[in-house]
């Protein structure tokens, strides 16, 4: 009975060694590295999410768009992208932790997986400045723009506002907010008007003087 008691136990830490073993590696090895692979592709992944949109919705789409706003001061634009009824301005940001603060704040606040807490910029103002320089130069008006700023799937947000011109959004949730903004009660940018918007802004991007 003390032999097939040992036997027994001898299977059970034959099988339950891997295991431990595969879930140290998964847990210190696997997990960081996947984790350090998305932030450091993070932009590449809005790239292909936008595009996507762009293409299924047929909307024209300028990347890495950069623009002098004053004589020492050239401002970069991840992408902007036509859509039928607003132009969006894009900025990807990836964010180890999780964002809390008031649209209006001057800092927001980013909590880590330690629970630690530190300030970092208000992006609803970035995007918000972004979006008036490029209305103020190219002369289209305000109104058409919406300023959105991409963030990491997992990072959660619980900042305070209630735009509806300047938006904070995970990656994965951008094509359905995109499509909520395109069904507002607003007629469509007619023909030239989008011609002629596009042509404005691609005129004025300096990454392809690069």
């Amino acid at each position: 009975m003390i032999l097939e008691g040992l036997n027994i136990l001898q299977i059970i830490f034959i099988v339950a060694v891997p295991l431990v073993v595969l879930a140290i590696v998964l847990f210190f090895i696997i997990i960081p590295i996947s984790i350090k692979r998305k932030k450091t592709h993070f932009k590449n992944y809005c790239y292909k999410s936008i595009y996507k949109i762009a293409f299924d919705e047929d909307y024209y789409l300028i990347n890495n768009f950069m623009f002098r706003v004053d004589s020492s001061k050239v401002a970069t634009i991840d992408h902007i992208l036509f859509g039928n009824k607003y132009i969006y301005v894009l900025i990807d940001e990836y964010y180890e932790g999780d964002l809390i603060g008031k649209e209006n704040d001057k800092s927001l606040i980013v909590i880590d997986k330690h629970r630690k807490k530190f300030y970092t910029d208000n992006q609803y103002q970035i995007v918000k400045t972004l979006v008036n320089y490029l209305s103020s130069t190219t002369g289209i008006d305000n109104e058409m723009f919406i300023g959105v700023v991409v963030v990491n799937d997992n990072c959660k947000i619980g900042v305070e506002s209630s735009s509806k011109q300047h938006y904070v959004i995970q990656r994965n949730k951008l094509k359905r907010l995109v499509k909520a903004i395109e069904s507002r009660n607003v007629g469509n940018i007619n023909a030239a008007q989008l011609e002629s918007a596009v042509k404005a802004i691609d005129k004025l991007n300096r990454a392809k003087r690069k």
